[in-house]
């Protein structure tokens, strides 16, 4: 399987579709219980109303993790990050989001993680020739994500980072991301006001409190009680290597671009690590840049037979998990 998904044609798109929908819809069998949400975002009444009806919830969601699977394909491809690329980031991006039962339903994070990505593609962009109209856009976008999701406030950290890449920090950068993250916040807080709608909703957004406390315990408990996770997570390391050991063997473009994917997947772990109550809900970000890694990993022009059978434990592993 593994040689067919580094193929770019129309067969193997297909394919694709076709795991992703044999992965997720025995959920319509097996209807998961809906994840709790321990902060409120904007999008929280709406999720909540969707997943009141579980089959709608799950093909949103499955529609929802598809196009996202082939945006981040397009990303890999673009941008120089695999070679050849095909659709193996879409084919893994696809699995690490469907690990746990409860992301089969629509969840906020979906919503959320999807102006990240949007958010990401403006950034990546900045290689082809740096714009601060362009960085703007990038941090409206992630702005629009603090409002679903708010514990994407460390965001800004992440931002001023890959500015880094491109170039030296000025004052117009720092106005060009301040403006952006908050613009989406005081435009529906204003929409809000005018129209008289409920503010309580917009109130109400808070960030989840950091609980590190017997945080060796937690660790210990996560990898005790997530294997698929845990494994996921080890071939991601392994592929981060092999980006790194071909990473002055790229020109300057695609250098940055994979700089700038390193540094969201230390942004996605630190956020996973700080909030790591809530693994099944934080590693889906996490997912953009470990569907990456493995892809890379699983690369390569020989062929090599364990890596198979590794793909058909992966798989098999994956739907112990969820059935």
């Amino acid at each position: 399987m593994i040689s067919r998904l580094k193929d770019s044609g129309l067969f193997t798109l297909v394919l694709v579709v076709l795991l992703a929908f044999a992965i997720r819809i025995p959920a319509l069998w097996y209807l998961p219980s809906v994840g709790t949400i321990s902060k409120p975002g904007i999008l929280a009444p709406m999720v909540l109303g969707l997943n009141t009806w579980p089959v709608v919830s799950v093909l949103i969601s499955l529609l929802m993790v598809i196009a996202q699977a082939f945006l981040i394909n397009e990303i890999a491809r673009s941008h120089g990050l695999l070679k050849p690329v095909g659709y193996l980031p879409a084919y893994f991006f696809i699995l690490l989001q469907s690990i746990y039962p409860e992301n089969l339903l629509i969840t906020e994070y979906h919503f959320g993680n999807f102006c990240v990505f949007l958010g990401l593609m403006c950034l990546l962009k900045l290689r082809e020739g740096y714009s601060t109209v362009l960085l703007f856009y990038g941090s409206m976008a992630f702005g629009i994500s603090i409002l679903i999701v708010p514990d994407h406030l460390m965001i800004l950290l992440f931002v001023l980072a890959c500015v880094l890449v491109y170039k030296t920090i000025v004052i117009r950068d720092v106005l060009a991301i301040v403006f952006g993250l908050t613009l989406p916040y005081y435009v529906l807080r204003s929409l809000f006001f005018i129209n008289g709608w409920d503010l309580t909703s917009m109130s109400n957004i808070t960030t989840t409190p950091i609980n590190i406390e017997v945080f060796g315990l937690g660790v210990a408990g996560i990898f005790a009680g997530y294997s698929a996770f845990a494994i996921f997570l080890f071939l991601s390391l392994f592929g981060l290597i092999r980006q790194i050991g071909t990473y002055y063997k790229e020109n300057v473009e695609v250098r940055r671009s994979k700089l700038v994917v390193i540094l969201f997947f230390v942004y996605s772990l630190l956020l996973m690590l700080l909030h790591w109550k809530e693994l099944k809900s934080f590693h889906l970000l996490l997912a953009f840049p470990a569907a990456i890694f493995i892809a890379s990993f699983f690369t390569g022009e020989k062929k090599h037979w364990w890596k198979e059978l590794l793909n058909v434990c992966l798989l098999a592993t994956l739907i112990y998990t969820l059935y």
